[in-house]
């Protein structure tokens, strides 16, 4: 794992268009895996470093967030296709599919970078539109924006069809709790 990340920030520093595509499935299985685990984790990790900063120590009011009105207004099936299904399919198809059109360019590195970058700043739509949270956009979508970086670092390195699938085991793996509470018929709050 470690020598996974350590290869994961060389990329990042300096990007450039290299596949994995001949890996061997087992190969290319144990990447997933480790970077599943590394975008839980620091997803996580950022979400909560941001909410305790911004909620119980700045004692900042972001309003109402997208997925809470989704889910108070929709089935829970519905949430899930669109999170799990839906969202990482155009999302992977519009910011990383066409990394591999770029790949002999000298500029891939930005056009990488903006692809991430881009990527995170459309989430701030899933939040209630204000000055603050428009102040506050690189905290609030940095573990999109860190979730981004990795996504595109299995695009180049495994493919475009390996990204939708870590995009939607990590939506699913998120929305899970949400699953467990709403079948237990626990408020979400």
């Amino acid at each position: 794992m470690k020598r996974t990340f350590e290869r994961i920030l060389d990329f990042i520093k300096n990007p450039k268009y290299v596949s994995y595509s001949d890996a061997p499935g087992g190969y290319k299985w144990k990447l997933f895996s480790h970077i599943l685990v590394l975008c839980l984790v620091l997803g996580i990790l950022t979400s909560m470093f941001t909410s305790i900063l911004l909620e119980v120590i700045l004692k900042i009011d972001l309003g109402g967030h997208e997925m809470e009105e989704l889910l108070a207004n929709s089935s829970l099936l519905l949430v899930f296709f669109l999170a799990v299904i839906v969202a990482p399919l155009f999302e992977e198809l519009f910011f990383r599919g066409g990394l591999s059109l770029f790949k002999n360019n000298p500029n891939f590195k930005w056009i990488f970078y903006a692809s991430a970058v881009l990527f995170a700043l459309v989430h701030i739509t899933n939040f209630e539109s204000s000055t603050t949270v428009y102040l506050l956009t690189p905290l609030l979508v940095l573990p999109q924006l860190i979730l981004g970086f990795l996504l595109g670092y299995i695009r180049v390195r495994l493919g475009l069809h390996w990204s939708i699938l870590l995009h939607a085991c990590y939506n699913g793996i998120l929305f899970l709790p949400v699953v467990i509470l709403q079948l237990l018929g626990i408020p979400i709050e």
